[in-house]
């Protein structure tokens, strides 16, 4: 006979109690679960997710603001809008970045929203009358300035807006009385000084130009605009090694500027290299196939460069998009002429086109002159 050890007779004892308490746990489980069965998370619903308040939108697209990422601000505002689509302000607010940006035509549709939200809003009229205004609508846009003016006199958006709408107008006295208004109204404002330095340059004022664009960048040292305007000012002084370096800044900070990337390879050409000038307005045309005056460019630097058959497809292409140019017609009218092989038949036609807009253009007449004696090269 098997005497049992004690220690395993104590190790059943413990199992047998563990397993009592264990099927009471599992029927007190049972009988709460019938009475409350929600308090017991389903494994097969997924794990709720917080939602992003709206208001973090609004913040990221500040930060990016003062990093000049506006691409990333308009996306926030977006963002916070279609969460909070009643906020007439930050449609307002919206619009402004959207122009600073070169979106003009999305600018009005969100100003318009501002505008249907809050039509009574200074701020809202103001942008309203800017966007108007980069969507070549100037009548509309003096009558939206003068309304946000009337709303309030003293809102130094608006004066800017008002002064670079008078600047477009032609109004060269009411433009730099509302340029200057703005200023006196609130120096630290980066729309009041570009505003002004827009006026001056408009004016042919070079020189009181750069001085307000540099203002303008001194408060806010991140908007590509700034630089690319500030550099279109020095082009027109015939300062190139200027111009270069801030149309460079601005592509730092904004490296899909196709606009910054055509005026950058103008200033190339203007300063007769025309190789550089080409592979910066490749730039350009890659990233805007519809920038014509880049196009214009791109053929006139390839003809400079003596590359004739290259320089038809640019040419072509600015024009088929609109661009009218005595220069630019010659220069393709010579590209048949220069080209190999000659192709008088094609290069007559534009010539003709040039002398419509000049009779006395003399590139025109010579290729004209060329194609008479030597139809064939």
């Amino acid at each position: 006979m098997y005497i049992t050890d004690s220690r395993k007779r104590q190790k059943a004892k413990r199992r047998r109690r563990i397993l009592f308490f264990l099927v009471l746990l599992i029927v007190g489980v049972f009988l709460f679960y019938r009475q409350d069965p929600d308090w017991i998370p389903n494994p097969f619903e997924p794990t709720p997710t917080p939602t992003t308040s709206p208001t973090v939108y609004i913040l990221n697209a500040e930060l990016a603001i003062s990093d000049g990422h506006l691409e990333k601000a308009i996306e926030s505002y977006r963002q916070y809008l279609a969460l909070v689509p009643d906020d007439a302000k930050i449609w307002a607010t919206l619009a402004r970045w959207q122009i600073w940006q070169g979106e003009e035509e999305d600018a009005l549709g969100s100003a318009q929203k501002a505008i249907e939200l809050d039509e009574a809003d200074p701020f809202a009229n103001a942008v309203y009358a800017w966007a108007l205004d980069w969507n070549n609508r100037i009548d509309d846009a003096i009558a939206a300035a003068v309304h946000a003016i009337d709303l309030n006199p003293n809102l130094a958006e608006a004066r800017a807006y008002m002064a670079e709408i008078y600047a477009d107008a032609g109004n060269w006295g009411r433009a730099i009385e509302e340029g200057n208004e703005a200023v006196r109204l609130n120096p630290q404002s980066v729309d009041a000084r570009r505003g002004l330095g827009y006026v001056y340059n408009s004016q042919g004022k070079y020189k009181q130009a750069i001085e307000q664009y540099q203002e303008a960048i001194r408060i806010n040292p991140n908007l590509p605009r700034l630089y690319y305007e500030l550099g279109q000012n020095y082009v027109a002084q015939g300062d190139y090694e200027k111009a270069i370096e801030s149309f460079r800044h601005a592509l730092k900070l904004n490296p899909d500027y196709d606009e910054a990337y055509d005026a950058l390879g103008w200033a190339y050409y203007y300063m007769d290299d025309p190789e550089r000038a080409i592979i910066e307005l490749q730039h350009a045309v890659e990233r805007n196939p519809n920038n014509t005056a880049a196009w214009a460019h791109l053929g006139m630097a390839l003809y400079r460069r003596q590359r004739y058959e290259d320089a038809v497809g640019p040419l072509e292409k600015a024009i088929e998009q609109g661009a009218d140019n005595e220069a630019y017609y010659y220069t393709l009218g010579l590209s048949y002429v220069y080209g190999e092989p000659r192709q008088c038949d094609k290069a007559i036609p534009w010539l003709q086109k040039a002398l419509e807009v000049n009779p006395y253009s003399q590139p025109a007449l010579s290729g004209l002159k060329t194609c008479e004696e030597n139809p064939e090269g």
